[in-house]
């Protein structure tokens, strides 16, 4: 496929030829400069691919990690995959770090791009939600995906600028693995999924995401199939996100709109074969309305919680027994029919599907943090909306990754900006199960004490206070006034965010913006933009933000980055760990906060000119004995608590 495979040409050579300062990236490469850490680096992956092991490296904001494993993985010959935690680490990597080294590197190689089958448009499904009576809007959009259909490439949604993240459009024409009838499609040779898995199959360099890695593991662990090609190299970037994905991917879930979809794909399937029994239309309909009545024995306002033995029985269990045998049924039906469509054999196999994740999701179990239990879970309910998910997530998932990623891979780096607490690899390797490892630590290259100052306010009182949200706006607002705004400003709540805004709002002379007022990629490119603009955002800003320049010239911290108390798997988690005998607060929620904070940090300063403030507006680093864990894992610059030392290091 055009645009999936990049090429070069001629023989192997040597890290430092490439690297050095006088390489081939010194001359080739338009505003490069050596860095002995990136180097280092480099040597460091190219041996552990040569003898098979593991590696911990974590490589400070401005060392360069990404070519230094990426130059050594293509070198080396072998098949590597690379996993990035974000899509938008991803897409850089393939549309322009894999570029520039195939401009730049005298070896032939090529790379594809491999993301979740949702993310790419489905040919069937997309004619037959045109076949669908739709309101008038929906069917333009529809006609729209219809055309780029006809001259995209790649069938990936990230192409299509004006169909929004949320819009439901999508949904009916995703590549869906229910709705996939695989090669029995008519559609299969020219289905957007098979192509990318070619392309896969034949790169020497394949680049997925975390959340693809561990679908494509699950896949592997129940000997179905694999998506992602076989390889010899693993490179695991943003690798500080890796136990919270695998935290998600070796639990289950089973939600009300997975139901919903699954009673709508049937009955879809059902009218475009004409399968002719009458009883499936109705059995369908009774289905819906059980699931409708199981889902609503579980009314709570938006968010989280946490669910008990004891809130499993009663009504619950009597409409959840009832909502299994519906399912059940419906499986049995289908199996039935003299003419069996692949289509509606789909639906069947979901059906058995879901009517087992709910069996074991209601069958009663030990407590969730009882240290008896061989593989701890938590069982919890979330609403998004008029969305009902039940979830089952894993206390400890060591164990998982160790074998599905660790034992089942010859070579596998780890690597992110940030996988240390207090200069160790323990926290993440107690997480992930790495019991043998090389290691490796470069700090960032840039120069801290003079690029950069830390402002921590004593005057605050403690963010648990009820005051303390208004003083803090207060607090944000004379800082803002120092830095003529160009602040990015992270919380660590929705609802914080939220009051913060409409204190600020009309008080500041700057573009004030809040997460979810625009997409993502929107707020950014206004940021960058509008040089004085303000920011408010939450936890999924907190990594992946990259404004080189001016326009990010102060980074607030609302409050240091403890998870959220209500978070039914942390509160498990934490105790589970004082079961096992650790100290959950010292050894889980310390060093999770360190890290998330570094993440933080390395959202200001993005180059050797960058110069900034941070503002942490969290007096616990100072009063609690904690503190001095945060402060000693940051890299060393001056600290300040007078705003007249900040107003100075402005005017400079």
């Amino acid at each position: 496929m055009p645009g999936q495979h990049t090429r070069t040409t001629g023989a192997q050579t040597n890290l430092e030829w490439l690297f050095g300062p006088r390489g081939i990236f010194a001359v080739a490469i338009p505003d490069f400069e050596y860095r002995p850490a990136q180097l280092q680096m480099a040597g460091a992956v190219e041996r552990v691919i040569e003898t098979g092991d593991v590696l911990l490296a974590e490589a400070g904001t401005g060392t360069g990690k990404t070519l230094a494993y990426l130059v050594p993985a293509i070198l080396s010959g072998k098949k590597t995959v690379v996993a990035t935690g974000t899509k938008t680490l991803q897409e850089q990597l393939f549309f322009k770090d894999i570029p520039l080294l195939a401009r730049t590197l005298p070896k032939r190689f090529v790379a594809s791009l491999m993301k979740g089958r949702a993310n790419y448009l489905c040919r069937r499904s997309l004619r037959r939600a045109l076949a669908e009576p739709r309101a008038r809007p929906e069917r333009q959009r529809l006609v729209k995906i219809q055309k780029w259909s006809a001259v995209s490439l790649r069938g990936d949604r990230a192409e299509l600028d004006f169909l929004s993240d949320a819009d439901p459009v999508w949904e009916d024409v995703a590549a869906w693995s229910e709705t996939c009838l695989g090669s029995a499609c008519e559609d299969h040779d020219e289905c957007f999924l098979t192509r990318m898995r070619q392309e896969a199959a034949a790169a020497d360099i394949v680049i997925v995401n975390h959340h693809l890695l561990f679908a494509d593991a699950a896949l592997r662990d129940g000997s179905l199939f694999q998506v992602i090609p076989s390889y010899a190299t693993l490179i695991l970037d943003e690798a500080h996100l890796l136990e919270d994905v695998a935290t998600d991917f070796f639990g289950t879930e089973i939600g009300s709109l997975r139901i919903e979809r699954l009673v709508r794909d049937a009955e879809r399937e059902w009218r475009a074969t004409a399968a002719g029994d009458a009883t499936i239309p109705t059995h369908l309909t009774r289905l819906a309305e059980t699931s409708t009545r199981f889902f609503r024995c579980f009314e709570l306002s938006e968010g989280a919680r946490r669910l008990r033995n004891g809130m499993l029985g009663g009504r619950v269990a009597l409409t959840g027994s009832e909502l299994i045998q519906h399912l059940a049924l419906l499986h049995d039906l289908i199996q039935a029919l003299p003419d069996k469509p692949e289509g509606l054999l789909g639906c069947a196999r979901r059906a058995d599907q879901h009517a087992g994740i709910l069996r074991d999701f209601l069958r009663p179990v030990s407590d969730a943090s009882d240290a008896a239990d061989p593989r701890p879970l938590v069982r919890w309910s979330e609403r998004r909306g008029k969305a009902l998910v039940l979830r089952t997530s894993p206390l400890d998932v060591s164990a998982d990754f160790r074998r599905a990623i660790l034992e089942s891979t010859k070579t596998v780096v780890l690597t992110s900006a940030t996988l240390s607490a207090a200069g160790r690899f323990d926290f993440l390797r107690r997480r992930l199960g790495i019991e043998r490892a090389r290691e490796f630590q470069a700090a960032s290259p840039f120069e801290y004490e003079t690029q950069a100052i830390l402002y921590i306010p004593r005057h605050l009182p403690d963010p648990r206070h009820r005051e303390f949200l208004e003083q803090a706006a207060e607090e944000i607002r004379s800082v803002l006034e120092v830095t003529a705004g160009r602040a990015l400003v992270l919380f660590t709540s929705m609802d914080a965010m939220e009051t913060t805004y409409r204190l600020l709002q009309g008080v500041i002379p700057f573009p004030l913006m809040v997460q979810g007022e625009a997409p993502r990629t929107q707020l950014l490119e206004r940021f960058r933009r509008e040089v004085s603009s303000v920011l408010l955002a939450t936890r999924s800003f907190w990594q992946g933000v990259d404004v080189v320049g001016e326009s990010l010239s102060c980074l607030v911290v609302h409050k240091l980055p403890f998870g959220f108390p209500g978070d039914p798997v942390l509160e498990a988690r934490l105790e589970y760990l004082h079961q096992q005998g650790s100290d959950p607060f010292w050894e889980y929620q310390v060093p999770s906060a360190i890290i998330t904070l570094r993440q933080g940090l390395g959202r200001l300063i993005r180059s050797g000119r960058d110069r900034g403030a941070l503002c942490i507006l969290d007096s616990r680093l100072l009063t609690r004995g904690y503190g001095r864990a945060f402060l000693e894992s940051l890299p060393p610059c001056r600290v300040t608590n007078d705003r007249e030392d900040l107003r100075r290091f402005f005017d400079k």
